[in-house]
């Protein structure tokens, strides 16, 4: 019985290990790709607000 529980233990403070690294990778490559969309967004959102105030100014952003 002892044995058992030992076992049964390890396998879930392993899964429960290996779920939360799965967890940590795929929120992060998520929330990556949705910062570069809004970054992306924001950029063109900035570029044809320029665009509107000043029209002989260039798309480019300006950094």
């Amino acid at each position: 019985m002892n044995h058992f529980a030992v076992i049964f233990w390890v396998v879930l403070i392993v899964a429960s290990i290996a779920w939360y690294g799965f967890l940590v990778f795929y929120i992060g490559v998520k929330a990556g790709r949705e910062i570069l969309a809004l970054t992306k967004s924001l950029d063109a959102t900035a570029a044809a607000q320029r665009s509107a105030a000043d029209p002989s100014a260039p798309d480019a952003p300006r950094r």
